[in-house]
């Protein structure tokens, strides 16, 4: 009889946690995007990575009126060569003038971009910024750039790259499954080294 009684509060347990899981996966999203409302800043920061996306975001909210500064990460991808320097190209091509183009290297990570981008812009003075990245990175690069940020008084919006197709169907397909299972690791990682 106890048995029997152990097997059902195993079985109940057993598919709660099932729910669960599968609540929370397909809701993923809304824990790891983060879109804020784009508004008139002092400098649109653009993270590295991505494949020009984030560049071509960057320049739309120029074009858009929202800065007239972008502001570009940079980290080392080949032998003198930094990510900032092809976004930097991608950006001219776009047509945003240089003058409007600043770049900030090296970084290897989220944190250290923010690490290094804190004492410049409390330096520039800047109050608020943009920060442009990929859906799956923006809520991760939001919350680094506010802790880091914390004691300044600097604004930080996110407006990730609006044409990412990182949404609530992120399950579907390999590449956003791999993206979202590698950003809630390393969102762990980053909860305990902040």
């Amino acid at each position: 009889m106890k048995m029997g009684r152990w097997k059902k509060w195993l079985t109940i347990a057993v598919s709660l946690f099932v729910v669960v899981g599968l609540l929370f996966l397909l809701n993923l999203h809304r824990f790891i995007v983060t879109v804020d409302e784009p508004i008139e800043a002092d400098a649109i920061l653009v993270l590295s990575g991505g494949v020009g996306d984030r560049e071509a975001e960057a320049a739309e909210l120029y074009f858009e009126g929202f800065s007239d500064q972008i502001i570009l990460t940079g980290t080392l991808v080949g032998w003198e060569t930094y990510s900032s320097d092809l976004m930097k190209k991608h950006l001219l091509a776009l047509e945003v003038p240089e003058d409007a183009i600043l770049e900030f290297k090296p970084a290897t990570s989220t944190r250290e971009e923010a690490e290094l981008l804190k004492p410049e812009l409390v330096k520039m003075g800047i109050e608020n910024v943009i920060l442009v990245t990929s859906k799956f990175h923006s809520s991760r690069a939001q919350w680094i750039f506010e802790k880091t940020f914390s004691d300044t008084d600097i604004q930080v919006i996110s407006v990730p790259v609006r044409e990412d197709t990182f949404d609530r169907h992120w399950w579907r397909e390999h590449e956003t499954r791999k993206q979202g299972a590698n950003e809630i690791l390393r969102f762990i990682w980053e909860f305990f080294r902040l």
